[in-house]
């Protein structure tokens, strides 16, 4: 997605470049983020395609096998090299395996491409249970995808409550009964240990010695940068790529890094929005549209939107109110609650400035809250336009 976004960008403000593009996988770019629409049969593969424009060099199903920088040239995956002015990497990420010396039970997928979702698909076709592993955004979205297509599901996290790293207990116990009502059956606090044999035939064991039943098994345990060709190319990798505010290698000024692979300022972001502004900045200073143009990081909402629920989560959601900050501010929290509803709304603020929260069930002051996230201006005293629609002081 971020070099898709990247080579659209930069062939708009220059199209004299001459761009060639080395994607390992058969099929041109893609939203990620729209699998499990796909999964759920809400989306054609066709319909999350992210054409590049006409004039670029697509080489599909060749990938990248050695980066030679003292030559400056590359090495597919066919044995022909390519020479560069300037190397773009985005290289992604790959996912995460939480039994790093054992495989899945038999059935055991990921879903991180479109031929993951192929794959996917066609074994729910002969599946009578599944287990979903891992309670993240991913994992809530492939297990509400699942039971869509009326396969029970089961969904595993180690975590004391789903999104544990992104929502607070509340919030997290009103998104389990939402799965709930879709028919997932939800298990947390307990990891998934392996894959298991008994009587009933495959399935999962979890670390409190129970076993799940499962003849399809779906591991959404996160992902990690694919680091590899930089790391074998010399390139200073920590978790991803390191790169500097203009997105390039802090080792080689004629290499760059955005998306997932990529490093900036000690983090890797791993959702859409900030790929999307690194290949934003990267396009505006190699087209020479502005080649002072800088990324100095993202402040995004991360947002989860399938039928049976929405979420917006941001910042610093799970903090509590009284906390206090390194500088010894202290943290205020609005917040309000339907049970019945499945609602909840909570904003984080400090020094009367939004620092976090959490919008579930209702994103009608999304766009409110995104705009009081990013502003560099304090908040009115009034602050209820926050979380309600109805009469808030703006």
């Amino acid at each position: 997605m971020a070099g898709a976004r990247f080579v659209s960008r930069l062939t708009a403000l220059n199209p004299d470049i001459r761009i060639t593009v080395l994607d390992g996988e058969l099929r041109p770019a893609y939203n990620r983020t729209l699998l499990t629409g796909v999964l759920a049969g809400h989306h054609r593969p066709e319909d999350i395609a992210l054409p590049l424009p006409p004039g670029v060099d697509l080489r599909a199903g060749v990938r990248v096998v050695a980066v030679h920088r003292a030559t400056r040239t590359v090495v597919d995956s066919t044995g022909a090299e390519h020479t560069y002015d300037t190397l773009v990497l985005a290289t992604g990420s790959r996912p995460h395996h939480p039994w790093p010396h054992t495989r899945p039970a038999s059935g055991g997928h990921h879903l991180h491409t479109l031929a993951d979702c192929r794959h996917l698909t066609a074994a729910c076709a002969d599946a009578r249970t599944s287990v979903v592993i891992g309670g993240g955004l991913l994992g809530v979205e492939t297990a509400l995808a699942l039971a869509a297509r009326t396969l029970p599901v089961t969904l595993v996290h180690r975590g004391p409550h789903l999104l544990h790293r992104r929502l607070d207990p509340k919030a997290g116990a009103l998104l389990r009964r939402v799965l709930e009502d879709a028919g997932v059956t939800v298990r947390t606090g307990t990891p998934a240990s392996g894959s298991a044999d008994g009587p009933g035939g495959p399935g999962v064991l979890l670390g409190n010695g129970d076993v799940v039943s499962a003849d399809l098994v779906v591991v959404t345990g996160g992902t990690r940068p694919r680091v590899g060709l930089a790391r074998a190319a010399g390139l200073p990798v920590r978790a991803g790529v390191v790169v500097d505010d203009t997105l390039a290698s802090v080792g080689d000024p004629d290499v760059y890094a955005l998306g997932d692979c990529a490093e900036h300022r000690g983090v890797v972001h791993d959702t859409a929005v900030p790929a999307w502004q690194q290949a934003e900045v990267l396009a505006a200073r190699l087209s020479g549209h502005d080649r002072h143009a800088r990324f100095t990081g993202a402040r995004t909402l991360t947002r989860l939107i399938t039928k049976e629920v929405d979420l917006a989560v941001f910042g610093e959601a799970t903090t509590g109110i009284g906390a206090g900050a390194r500088d010894g501010a202290r943290t205020d929290v609005l917040s309000v609650s339907d049970d019945r509803r499945r609602v909840y709304k909570k904003i984080v603020t400090r020094r009367d400035r939004v620092v976090g929260g959490i919008l579930l069930g209702d994103l009608s002051t999304v766009d409110t809250v995104r705009r009081a996230y990013e502003a560099t201006e304090p908040l009115p005293p009034g602050r209820l336009h926050l979380v309600s629609t109805l009469g808030g002081d703006g």
